[in-house]
């Protein structure tokens, strides 16, 4: 258990360090200045599951990474969200956990292969260039994935109404 927790914790700590991108409407965009700040998501369309759904549905390709890449790594989001000049995004990072024994100690480190953004009205999705040595973000086709949510709410409406009509 306590494992999992330092794993939880560290993987949020990690994720939150690398969420700056800069905003344009260009195919690949630099950061010249980036700001991050620490936000509630609640006003997300997507979120938590939902956007790990999301990135995993795009192919390898569209994602950076490679087949052996994709096959090892843990698709992650960041447990706050990230303002990048003036727009909010959920951020998902695939990486990869590796165990490091010393003795007695165990302790862990994550090799980042992708950072994905979906920004809060999902209009926008993004992917980091892992390979660029200066902030290169490429803008994402946008996929309409169902959120559990949404359907939740959908369904939950539908019952009130068939009830009334009940009655």
């Amino acid at each position: 258990m306590k494992k999992v927790l330092i794993f939880v914790l560290c993987a949020a700590m990690t994720v939150c360090v690398f969420g700056a991108c800069s905003k344009k409407d260009s195919k690949e965009t630099t950061a010249a200045k980036s700001t991050t700040v620490k936000m509630t998501t609640d006003s997300a369309v997507i979120k938590e599951a939902d956007a790990i759904n999301l990135i995993q549905s795009y192919s390898n390709e569209e994602l950076g990474l490679t087949k052996k890449e994709r096959k090892k790594a843990s698709f992650m989001v960041a447990g706050s969200g990230v303002e990048v000049e003036g727009d909010n995004y959920i951020e998902v990072v695939a990486t990869i956990k590796n165990e490091h024994k010393d003795g007695d100690k165990v302790s862990y480190t994550f090799d980042h292969l992708g950072m994905y953004y979906i920004r809060y009205d999902g209009k926008k999705i993004m992917r980091k260039d892992m390979k660029s040595k200066e902030a290169k973000y490429i803008d994402m086709k946008i996929k309409a994935v169902p959120s559990t949510t949404a359907a939740h709410e959908h369904k939950e409406t539908s019952e009130k109404t068939t009830a009334k009509e009940k009655e």
